[in-house]
């Protein structure tokens, strides 16, 4: 794929149903067990995985086959969004098994992988660590502690933002503008807010420019593929 993105556009790290307004790239996050739309842009992208709280939706068996399919036909950029959930879907010990074929893939195709992780960092965590996972993990949607972030980038994962950030009452928006800003990414998830106007928030934490914010996060994205 051409990883020529314009450092001028503004970069949605992971939706589900948006569309790419003006000057925006969006990152398509959709469901293994669905029928997959791979149409080709120069706009939109795709990544997909069996979510946690879909984890018994598809046999075990079939979860290397499809991602095979969708990357072999460079259908995909990313593996996920796969993880673990405490407060949704089948068992903890399911989705586990789920996410560990997800971090197997990734690793075989060296392919970044996108993690859903709510009251499961801990687990997430041990799990990289235990496979000597060599390619980035990101946090989507991330919302912890300042300490928990932390763990997570000292062990090499990327942290994608969303709404909390606007939340002056969040641990998160408390603590933004300490974080590395190589590390993050931008997102709307499935909301109905503006990717733009998370920048413009982003702007004032870190106390740049939108021009320098927008390049960092292209960049971001393109040593996230590229490694």
């Amino acid at each position: 794929m051409n990883n020529e993105f314009p450092q001028n556009y503004y970069l949605n790290f992971h939706a589900h149903q948006q569309m790419p307004g003006e000057e925006e790239i969006v990152i398509q996050s959709l469901f293994l067990q669905d029928n997959l739309i791979t149409s080709k842009s120069d706009k939109i992208f795709f990544t997909a995985g069996l979510h946690p709280w879909h984890a018994d939706l598809l046999n075990l068996s079939e979860i290397k086959p499809k991602l095979e399919d969708l990357l072999n036909t460079n259908s995909i950029i990313a593996i996920g969004e796969a993880g673990l959930d405490k407060l949704k879907g089948p068992g903890i010990k399911k989705q586990l098994e789920v996410l560990r074929i997800h971090a197997e893939v990734a690793d075989e195709y060296q392919k970044p992988l996108i993690i859903h992780s709510v009251k499961t960092h801990n687990e997430i965590l041990k799990l990289k660590i235990d496979l000597k996972s060599k390619v980035p993990w990101v946090i989507h949607h991330f919302n912890g502690s300042k300490q928990i972030a932390s763990d997570f980038i000292e062990h090499g994962f990327y942290l994608s933002l969303s709404h909390h950030i606007k939340n002056t009452n969040s641990k998160l928006s408390a603590y933004l503008g300490e974080l590395p800003l190589n590390r993050i990414f931008l997102e709307t998830d499935d909301f109905n807010i503006d990717i733009k106007d998370l920048y413009n928030t982003a702007t004032k934490k870190f106390n740049i420019s939108l021009e320098s914010l927008k390049k960092q996060l292209i960049e971001n994205f393109k040593v996230l593929l590229n490694g």
